[in-house]
């Protein structure tokens, strides 16, 4: 974070703080290498994602270099919230976290950051380089001879009428751990009555719940579950399109889309380091990396291209519903509101009692 610090390690540095999920990583450090200015990046983006967009940020910029600490949405919040020495740079998958971070304070301006779409960016403080549909993976061997789900209620349907099936093989965000997942869900239940019915059929199936994409994709591969609801469809896609026992779904009633976002934090020690990181990710060459070298997707160019950037991607054919990057997030951030949201969620999920469930139909 200090300015002007000098690299000494790549790959070994102990991170900053408990809560981060793995340990500090200083991009293109070389021994005989002259002192550069040292950014601190904390992100709740997979280092592999980003990888290729750190390295070419460092290419174009050969005076600075990246720290990297990664952190799940939730954790991330927290420890920016909680550090005495913030970082320079927050990205977080968790909109509604960032808008929080901004509506704080916490964030600084930053100048000639190229045009996007209105709808990705506020107050100049906080940017979205990414668009990314959230998916439904599924495993193929277990649908081979079913029928796919091509709506919500379709989906709560089949897990009705095949309890046994389903029992137990179900996955998704648990949305209290996840701040990413926590805004999918929310985002679902403005959509209407479909999100509740969806979550209440999770809990008769006895879902499993997550903290993460990458694990709950895993467990579909293994056929530990049969499918995975509502995961970050970039992670997911990478995993399907080197993995044969996979598939990945765009449902057709909608498809949330959100925007993996970027702040230069107000108390950062080099904000001009740190705004040139932001426009790299919005440059030409920033998105093409993303485009070309990155799991994610582009912002511009899928932008530019609708919703066939995402079904020559993609099984099923969907309307796209981008999350706007707006103080309306907030709503659900609410204490209050989040709380009740959570203890029905909970309820929810948790299923009926057993006896409900699992009574046998009376004689007649």
């Amino acid at each position: 974070m200090t300015a002007r610090s000098r690299i000494v390690v790549f790959g070994a540095i102990a991170a900053l703080f408990a809560v981060a999920v793995v340990p500090v990583l200083v991009f293109g450090h070389r021994p005989d290498a002259p002192q550069r200015t040292v950014i601190d990046v904390w992100s709740a983006t997979d280092r592999s994602a980003m990888a290729e967009i750190l390295a070419g940020f460092e290419a174009a910029h050969p005076g600075i270099a990246i720290r990297y600490t990664e952190y799940n949405t939730s954790e991330l919040r927290e420890a920016v919230l909680a550090a005495r020495q913030k970082p320079d740079v927050v990205v977080s998958s968790a909109m509604d976290l960032q808008v929080e971070l901004v509506n704080r304070g916490l964030a600084s301006p930053v100048a000639d950051v190229p045009e996007t779409p209105e709808w990705s960016r506020w107050r100049e403080e906080l940017f979205g380089f990414t668009q990314e549909p959230v998916a439904l993976v599924y495993n193929r061997e277990a649908f081979s001879k079913r029928p796919l789900p091509s709506t919500r209620s379709e989906l709560a349907g089949m897990i009705r009428d095949e309890p046994s099936f389903f029992d137990g093989r179900v996955g998704t965000y648990d949305v209290a751990l996840s701040g990413v997942g926590y805004m999918f869900a929310t985002q679902d239940a403005q959509r209407g009555f479909q999100a509740p019915r969806l979550v209440e059929s999770f809990g008769r199936a006895k879902a499993k719940t997550y903290c993460c994409t990458n694990d709950m994709v895993e467990d579909v591969a293994s056929g530990r579950l049969v499918l995975a609801y509502n995961v970050i469809g970039s992670y997911a896609l990478e995993r399907v399109r080197r993995d044969p026992r996979l598939g990945i779904l765009l449902l057709s009633d909608y498809a949330l889309v959100f925007t993996r976002s970027v702040l230069v934090t107000k108390d950062s020690d080099d904000k001009a380091a740190a705004g040139d990181f932001v426009r790299f990710l919005l440059s030409d060459a920033g998105q093409a990396l993303i485009d070309e070298s990155s799991s994610l997707f582009p912002l511009v160019a899928s932008f530019r291209e609708g919703q066939s950037f995402f079904e020559t991607r993609f099984e099923g054919s969907t309307s796209l519903l981008p999350i706007r990057l707006r103080p309306s997030l907030l709503t659900w951030l609410d204490e209050r509101k989040k709380a009740k949201f959570l203890h029905d969620w909970k309820a929810s999920i948790k299923g009926p009692p057993k006896d409900d469930r699992e009574a046998a139909p009376k004689k007649t």
